[in-house]
């Protein structure tokens, strides 16, 4: 009878521990010695150029099961192999010479001018985000896009590390 009981209330404690979730941090920043914003929130002093919750930086699925064109406007494909980057480089420059920020939601692309805004899809999650280029990349051949860790973690590429996502360049 007490072990029941016991057994009850460790489960009972054991649910309700799941019934909300903590913002997800993105990592450690060494120069300030705080751990970095979840993606989509603006730190305390921090203004933000597009407002605290952008329609683009949340992701939805998508209904939109139309795959895109053979190529995007400069000649590279709109179908490939995704990859995701973000720890590995606090504090590091951009090729467009911004800081990289692995929150934020945006990519490195080989051709693409800075500043492009995408809308990449991950067909296998049903997820959107839209994302600006601001880097330069992949370094693999088989990739068409790098994203930083806020969009692939919004799509729900950041735990497969690699997938196939569909690009749309936006006006």
């Amino acid at each position: 009878m007490r072990v029941r009981l016991a057994l009850a209330v460790a489960t009972a404690l054991i649910l309700t521990g799941c019934v909300g979730t903590m913002p997800e941090r993105t990592g450690y920043d060494r120069a300030t010695g705080t751990w970095k914003k979840a993606h989509g929130e603006v730190a305390k002093g921090e203004k933000s150029d597009k407002g605290a919750k952008d329609k683009e930086t949340i992701p939805v699925m998508s209904g939109d099961t139309t795959r895109p064109a053979g190529s995007l406007p400069d000649g590279s494909p709109s179908i490939g192999k995704a990859s995701w980057y973000g720890t590995e480089a606090p504090n590091a420059k951009t090729a467009s010479g911004e800081d990289f920020v692995p929150s934020d939601m945006t990519a490195a692309h080989r051709t693409l001018p800075f500043g492009t805004k995408l809308r990449v899809r991950y067909p296998k999650k049903g997820t959107e985000v839209v994302v600006r280029v601001n880097d330069r990349g992949p370094h693999k051949d088989d990739r068409i896009l790098d994203l930083s860790e806020g969009a692939a973690d919004a799509l729900g590429l950041k735990v497969d590390g690699l997938g196939d996502v569909w690009l749309d360049v936006q006006p």
